[in-house]
């Protein structure tokens, strides 16, 4: 059975949807195209260019992530993302997002003009770096005549550029929200305040879906990504119980 796959933001929540994809191939579904947004459009990228789960799970716990942020004076962000651009290309062969194995649709937000643009072309390394460019922590990203920051600020469940397809919708939200004791340092707050935010933006999108996987994650700090493997269970049996019905 053919699919298509909306993957939220989430930061290292987003481990969550390798373990989906793990279920999605476990249980022959085919995947026709993905729309993300953030690090639900890394993982679009890396799966569209050929990784399997497995290895993206490898490659995410032998990863130093604080080595690729660097400090800077905040202007328009507490860090560039000078290396992590480098870091993809080490990984991403391919120039432009057409050229992907999979139709990929990457969903980032124009601060300009206030504006969701979901790129299906296009230079893949600086819109992808812009889809993921957390406001106020990471530096906005410069395509063009667009200044890119993160997708989910106006969408972080971006189905829309699939609403025409007939195949499956199927969205993957990795950002539930419960009441907490601690809010933690400056990064957990503002994260804490985005996620918050985009709530909104998420839920009404739900309904477009034809199904929704919503991993056990309330527990899990976005920044926790030293529980990578219990990060990525979590999204692979959520996503079991799901697609199980669905496969019926």
């Amino acid at each position: 059975m053919r699919i298509n796959l909306i993957l939220s933001g989430g930061a290292g929540r987003g481990i969550a949807h390798l373990g989906v994809l793990k279920a999605v191939e476990e249980l022959g579904f085919e995947v026709e195209a993905i729309s993300g947004s953030s690090a639900g459009a890394i993982v679009a990228v890396f799966y569209a260019h050929g990784y399997s789960p497995q290895s993206m799970l490898s490659i995410v716990k032998r990863t130093r992530w604080l080595s690729l942020f660097r400090p800077r004076l905040p202007r328009r962000g507490l860090f560039s993302l000078t290396r992590g651009e480098r870091y993809l290309r080490e990984f991403i062969e391919v120039e432009k997002i057409e050229d992907l194995e999979k139709k990929v649709f990457i969903c980032a937000t124009d601060i300009l003009s206030a504006r969701s643009l979901y790129f299906s072309e296009g230079d893949l390394v600086p819109i992808l770096l812009g889809s993921c460019a957390l406001p106020g922590i990471f530096e906005p990203v410069r395509y063009g005549e667009y200044l890119l920051i993160d997708g989910g600020v106006m969408n972080n469940l971006p189905v829309e550029p699939l609403e025409k397809l007939s195949t499956l919708k199927i969205g993957v939200d990795v950002n539930p929200i419960e009441r907490i004791k601690n809010p933690g340092g400056l990064v957990n707050i503002l994260l804490r305040s985005f996620f918050l935010a985009v709530r909104s933006n998420v839920d009404k999108r739900k309904e477009m879906c034809d199904a929704v996987i919503v991993p056990d994650l309330v527990k899990i700090s976005p920044l926790e990504v030293g529980r990578a493997d219990e990060i990525f269970r979590l999204g692979y049996e959520k996503a079991k119980k799901v697609l199980r019905k669905i496969a019926m």
